[in-house]
């Protein structure tokens, strides 16, 4: 390629990047959080924190409840390992989407969630 067709080729490249930067410059990006399709939002409603969301709304955490009472509850619809479901539940509590509480199970103190 002689040195004319590349200087021409580089000045069409560096405008192309020109109109593309100013382009990016007017529009406000979003997140990628915030950005969602129609089969992320199916997807959404059937992860673990969702459907203990749903409990929560249907009342099931209005009593303190451990995380193996809710692997009960859960493993007919959403079976999974008990590991996951307290995980699960210790960050909707750091989320504040639940509380901490402690109950007696068989003489024993343990972790329970309410709400």
């Amino acid at each position: 390629m002689d040195e004319k067709k590349l200087a021409n080729s580089l000045r069409q490249i560096e405008s192309l990047v020109t109109d593309c930067l100013r382009e990016v410059g007017k529009k406000k990006l979003r997140a990628p959080s915030q950005m969602r399709t129609s089969a992320g939002n199916v997807a959404s409603e059937n992860t673990l924190p969702s459907r203990l969301i749903r409990l929560r709304e249907e009342g099931f955490f209005n009593q303190p409840q451990t995380a193996s009472e809710t692997h009960e509850k859960l493993q007919p619809e959403y079976p999974c390992e008990i590991d996951r479901i307290a995980m699960a539940l210790l960050r909707l509590f750091k989320g504040k989407k639940l509380r901490k509480a402690s109950k007696l199970v068989r003489g024993t103190r343990q972790i329970a969630y309410v709400w």
